[in-house]
């Protein structure tokens, strides 16, 4: 049986069958704040433009040794800019529980690496604590930021977070969802193996 599509929000959609859950998190934020951020970027590449255009025609040593380090700066952080942009034009988080595995994807349109996760090894999973009143939480959800986790597991030793900068309510819904998830597939999965 082929299950549909259900959300939990505009940005969450979830299906799930007796042998898997996918969840997909697209990562689409306002037109205004994609405008802003568009609009950010052609502004640092012009200003990009500037510093190596003076970089090459200055004559004075020091002079060209500034603009070549302002040229670095600006080229990490129009990296930095355009992957953001790219991140809230087409990216997409993507779990999926099967089989014993929870796999977990940031994708660009279809392409990213897929992490996978031993479901007997997942332990402490669960929705992460968010305090607006503190600067650095504030600033991982802010949208011009690939940051601002809302759901994470401890596996290994290791703390793996993932749920970008979800609503507490999308956040909470879904750690449900995939927290039953997590017990009944690895579950009905054993059984299968075990009755074979």
């Amino acid at each position: 049986m082929i299950a549909e599509p259900k959300r939990i929000s505009d940005r969450v959609s979830f299906k799930r069958t007796d042998d898997e859950l996918t969840v997909i998190i697209t990562q689409q934020t306002t037109p205004l704040y994609i405008t802003l951020m568009i609009l950010w970027t052609a502004l640092w590449v012009f200003v990009g433009v500037v510093f190596i255009y003076n970089w090459q025609t200055t004559s004075d040593q020091n002079e060209r040794f500034f603009y070549a380090v302002c040229s670095a700066f600006w080229a990490y952080f129009l990296v930095k800019g355009s992957k953001v942009v790219a991140w809230r034009l087409y990216g997409k988080e993507m779990l999926r529980v099967f089989e014993t595995e929870l796999s977990i994807k940031n994708a660009f349109g279809t392409y990213g690496k897929a992490q996978f996760y031993a479901t007997e090894n997942i332990q402490k999973f669960g929705t992460i604590a968010y305090d607006s009143t503190k600067f650095f939480q504030f600033m991982e959800r802010a949208p011009w930021i690939m940051g601002g986790e809302t759901l994470g597991f401890q596996y290994l030793r290791k703390r793996i977070q993932f749920g970008k900068q979800l609503e507490d309510k999308e956040a909470k819904e879904l750690a449900r969802i995939i927290d039953k998830a997590l017990r009944e597939i690895p579950a009905r999965t054993k059984k299968k193996l075990a009755d074979n």
